[in-house]
């Protein structure tokens, strides 16, 4: 059975992940107090030079007539990035081979989200991925006879959890909140934690997103109790809509983590059989129920959970569909002043071409007279011969006059002629263009024969060599 694990972890989705100097990690403990069956928790900072000694508690020789070791997890920060591990290999190899976790280890590295019991070396393992936030590899051994006093000793849960710096020290006070004994028999009792730790932090997230689009609905009028705020820009309204676009982001973030909490709720009612086959009410005192209530109280706790899950994922649903509807919204908000702004902008341009209209018609009145003017200052006429006392009004032509219009003409017709000539060749590299795009629409809608396709093709391929433009490039 391990086989398949061990061939699946050739995907690593770790890479680039390296491992820091740092040779101390932290540690919650929780231990059974034997005569009254409570739980204490302590948490502390193991060194290199301490691993030996820590490594051998909760083992057959190890332990008191007082108290039980129940729980130690190792918290390892991660630096996601730098991509950093905090822990040196030369602390977490040593971790990993004691707690029989080397596969368990190298299987998390392989899953996004998941939770799976992975055999290994004829003992169950666990591992609890949430990358890159969490993740987290454990097993039990135990329970066992202590060697130096004859007595049964409950099961030991050990392992590592890996956790962005941020979120460490909120899963360590989470951590060193003691529960009910009867749960620590279980080796699903992490995997509780870690859902519970999903689970809260869907609230608080989603109770974030809530505040923050109470605020957007007021901004946009959709709120029923407040009333809309003052009109804002267009550019306050595009940062709204981006603000939005986030949080529908982050609200598909807390969907996952939902579902991820609701698929380890599932685990752990398919894997929650206490180790051993008897129970403990106090140390050394045999008690054949403990298991059964150990069961009943883990269900009871996960039943508690999953009520909890599928009331978020109704309330999920429907704060997704308040940011659909801020998002519309904020779409109809700017599009209408899109909108307003492009008719001032026509109204601009009507103003402005009723301007160039009249200069036209202004132009038009004076354009003859200029012209005349113009011409009439030339020295084309030969005003010295008018006769002023003559009642005639006739001004004798000079030679240049005649000259003029031998240029002028031709002139113009050229400047004609080559307008019509560029118009026409404008119009044939539209109507190739054209041909071009018409055969790629038959080729992709399957129209046409396969002679008449070539042919399109062939011709298109011409185009293409000879179009600078776009069309001819694909």
């Amino acid at each position: 059975m391990e086989e398949i694990y061990q061939k699946l972890s050739v995907v690593n989705l770790w890479q680039g992940f390296s491992n820091s100097d740092d040779t101390s990690f932290e540690v919650i403990e929780a231990r059974h107090q034997n005569a009254s069956s409570k739980i204490s928790i302590n948490r502390k900072l193991v060194h290199l030079k301490e691993l030996d000694s820590w490594l051998a508690e909760g083992t057959e020789d190890d332990g008191t007539a007082s108290e039980s070791l129940v729980l130690r997890l190792a918290l390892i920060g991660c630096d996601i990035k730098r991509k950093l591990l905090k822990l040196s290999k030369e602390v977490l190899d040593p971790l990993l081979e004691e707690f029989n976790l080397e596969l368990a280890y190298t299987y998390s590295q392989t899953c996004i989200t998941n939770v799976s019991a992975i055999p290994s070396k004829g003992q169950q393992t666990y591992s609890f991925c949430y990358m890159p936030k969490l993740v987290a590899v454990w097993s039990q051994k135990g329970p066992f006879t202590h060697k130096q006093t004859g007595r049964e000793v409950l099961p030991l849960t050990q392992g590592l959890i890996l956790v962005e710096e941020s979120n460490k020290g909120f899963l360590s006070d989470t951590l060193c909140s003691p529960w009910d004994a009867l749960l620590y028999r279980s080796p699903m009792f992490p995997a509780l934690l870690f859902s519970m730790i999903l689970s809260m932090q869907v609230h608080f997230e989603e109770a974030k997103i809530k505040l923050k689009l109470r605020e957007i609905e007021e901004r946009t009028g959709q709120d029923r109790v407040a009333e809309r705020k003052q009109e804002t820009s267009t550019e306050s309204y595009i940062k709204l809509a981006a603000q939005v676009d986030r949080h529908a982001v982050k609200l598909a973030s807390v969907s996952r983590k939902s579902k991820m909490a609701e698929k380890t709720l599932s685990f752990i009612l398919q894997n929650d059989v206490p180790r051993g086959s008897g129970g403990f009410g106090g140390f050394g005192q045999p008690s054949g129920n403990e298991p059964d209530r150990s069961k009943e109280l883990l269900r009871s706790h996960v039943s508690l959970l999953q009520d909890r899950l599928s009331m978020q994922a109704v309330d999920i649903e429907y704060t997704l569909r308040r940011v659909q509807l801020q998002i519309n919204t904020l779409a109809g908000i700017i599009s209408r002043d899109d909108v307003k702004a492009n008719l001032d902008l026509a109204e601009s341009q009507h103003r402005d071409s009723l301007s160039m209209k009249t200069l036209a018609i202004v132009t038009m009145v004076f354009l003859p007279g200029s012209f005349i003017s113009a011409l009439f200052s030339t020295s084309m006429f030969d005003w010295d011969s008018i006769d002023s006392s003559a009642s005639s009004i006739a001004v004798r032509t000079l030679p240049q006059f005649g000259l003029y219009w031998a240029i002028t003409i031709p002139l113009t017709v050229v400047t004609f002629l080559l307008y019509f000539f560029w118009l026409r060749v404008m119009k044939r590299q539209r109507d190739r263009r054209k041909k071009s795009f018409d055969q790629l629409s038959a080729e992709e809608k399957g129209e046409g024969s396969a002679v008449d396709l070539a042919k399109l093709r062939k011709e298109g391929t011409e185009v293409s060599k000879k179009s600078t433009m776009p069309f001819g490039n694909w």
